[in-house]
């Protein structure tokens, strides 16, 4: 359980108080109400605001604004990820995901490619899989579904509830709501602009 006690940051949060359980956890609010920054709030990217914020021990998060260089290849990405976790088998591990997923032939086709040749809708792809084959109790991602196309949102949301089987808790936030119906239980929390 991940437990926000009274966090407030500049003037975007504001007193939020919030209980997050294990599970799919959907946070949703009018732009500029401050979701992304509430998950790099729990992510410890942001470390400025006051209040408190506990359970949030084993966690990672794909933000939005994830930016590696376009020259880095594909398969130096997943090489500098699992690298970061200590796993040396990183392609055995990678291509036994992907093959869970029908990936294998994107992936295998991908893997020398530098990611600036790799389309928006295939980068997140490749981002979304490599941090969901980390094990964690607490998976972040926000606005997960932006850029990618039908089939992908579906391989997504097929990645959330395989998690949610794992009894691994997700926090996500979006504005498209139509891939949400995939998912076996959705938890809804607000966050208002004031």
């Amino acid at each position: 359980m991940i437990k926000i006690n009274s966090v407030t940051y500049k003037d975007i949060l504001h007193n939020v108080n919030m209980t997050l359980n294990k599970g799919f956890n959907y946070i949703y609010g009018p732009n500029g109400a401050g979701k992304s920054t509430l998950l790099d709030c729990i992510s410890n990217l942001n470390q400025k605001y006051t209040g408190e914020i506990s359970g949030n021990d084993s966690l990672v998060y794909l933000n939005q604004n994830l930016y590696f260089s376009y020259k880095l290849k594909f398969k130096d990405f997943v090489h500098f990820v699992f690298s970061l976790e200590g796993i040396k088998n990183y392609k055995t591990l990678f291509f036994e995901y992907a093959e869970k997923y029908g990936l294998t032939e994107e992936f295998t086709s991908n893997w020398n490619k530098r990611i600036g040749s790799l389309s928006g809708g295939e980068r997140k792809r490749l981002y979304f899989s490599t941090i969901c084959c980390l094990d964690r109790d607490w998976y972040l991602f926000d606005e997960p579904f932006s850029g990618v196309d039908t089939s992908g949102k579906e391989y997504m949301c097929d990645q959330f509830n395989n998690l949610i089987s794992m009894d691994k808790g997700i926090i996500i936030t979006t504005h498209e709501t139509e891939p949400l119906n995939k998912i076996s239980f959705v938890k809804k929390h607000i966050l208002n602009d004031s």
